[in-house]
């Protein structure tokens, strides 16, 4: 689940807005840590590039650890930073793309009350963008991943004795309740993340499970 998204004006730091989906609990701390931290490197390569005289294009950065992904998205035209802080196993690629979405509709809609703001620092205008924020990320659960078995277990047991699937794809389907991540079913079988996703992949090929 997504639990912040922040708009921060690549210029200075100044946060524009905020929209929060569920609070970080006080161990998570050292998460909103790295997160600024992450703002601040990448506010400084803008400033460097523009005191160069250089072009600053789009740029995306992720920043994945054990408990959660920040997203850095810079949108040139308005010179503001798009940022998410969600769980480490929402899907990367669904966020980038959800984030891009509301950097366009904020463009959009306030471009004339960005203006203002770098004249008058008044940010309220830009409340009104927290509705479209939800509406977009459908309250923060736009990228969860949670893979469902579609098959009976006694069907499941059969693909097995066909070879079509091996031990370990059979328990991995067995963990696919709906409920549980490729995250948290990779801690639940002590493997790698990476083997859990290609063992899933080969599970929907197969219409086994769905996401």
């Amino acid at each position: 689940m997504i639990y912040k998204i922040y708009l921060i004006d690549g210029d200075n730091g100044i946060s524009l807005l905020e929209s929060t989906f569920k609070e970080l609990k006080k161990i998570q701390d050292d998460i909103i840590t790295g997160f600024f931290k992450a703002i601040n490197i990448t506010i400084d390569i803008i400033q460097k590039a523009m005191v160069k005289g250089r072009r600053v294009n789009e740029m995306d950065r992720i920043l994945q650890s054990e408990d959660s992904t920040i997203f850095i998205y810079y949108h040139p035209l308005s010179r503001i930073l798009f940022c998410s802080i969600s769980d480490a196993d929402d899907n990367t690629d669904k966020i980038e793309e959800i984030i891009h979405k509301i950097a366009n509709r904020f463009w959009k809609k306030h471009q004339s009350d960005l203006k203002n703001f770098r004249a008058t620092t008044d940010k309220s205008r830009f409340q009104t963008l927290i509705a479209d924020i939800e509406n977009l990320t459908i309250g923060g659960k736009i990228a969860e991943v949670f893979p469902n078995l579609i098959v009976a277990k006694s069907v499941l047991e059969k693909v097995l004795s066909m070879g079509m699937i091996a031990d370990f794809d059979f328990q991995v389907a067995l963990q696919c309740t709906g409920k549980d991540s490729p995250l948290k079913i990779s801690r639940n079988l002590n493997k790698k993340r990476t083997e859990i996703n290609e063992i899933l992949k080969k599970l929907e090929d197969l219409d086994i499970i769905k996401f």
